[in-house]
């Protein structure tokens, strides 16, 4: 009987037996609550609960374990998809500027207009590297370059 490990990003691998399973724990790819799926059924289980391994008592901390890579004959992945990491710098900058740009346009002239200015710039940057809150940050830099516009019309009235 085998069994697929799933990853966290819905990927699988295996499938493998018992044996090949107990080799994936020593080397830290397999952890008690690493999720598998039976090969014969498709139910989805725990590891820990699986007849057969063993895990260790104590095991030492690891950065990241490992998936189970090519080095056994079984390893046929399902599907598998490149995590990409994402810059968070310029939208966590974005939003601070268009959270700050208001504040200033009460207190120095252009300082307000400058800021929102930074954060939309920052926000299109985010938008070119795929960031998911990118189109927020743009409305949030939009209204703060508003707001700043409405604040100079009111100080001429």
């Amino acid at each position: 009987m085998g069994y697929y490990v799933l990853g966290d990003q819905g990927q699988k691998y295996g499938p493998a037996d018992v044996d090949t399973l107990n080799l994936w724990v020593t080397e830290g790819r397999i952890v008690p609550h690493s999720m598998l799926e039976d090969e014969v059924s498709g139910g989805q289980i725990v590891a820990s609960s699986i007849r057969g391994l063993q895990f260790p008592m104590i095991a030492p901390p690891s950065a990241s374990p490992a998936p189970p890579y090519a080095q056994t004959p079984q390893y046929r992945p399902q599907s598998y998809v490149m995590p990409t990491t994402v810059d968070h710098g310029p939208i966590v900058l974005a939003f601070a500027m268009a959270v700050v740009s208001p504040m200033l346009s009460y207190f120095i002239s252009f300082g307000g207009l400058i800021t929102a200015g930074i954060g939309l710039r920052s926000a299109l940057r985010a938008k070119n590297n795929g960031h998911p809150l990118a189109t927020l940050a743009i409305v949030a830099c939009a209204l703060a370059m508003g707001f700043w516009v409405l604040s100079k019309f009111a100080r001429f009235y």
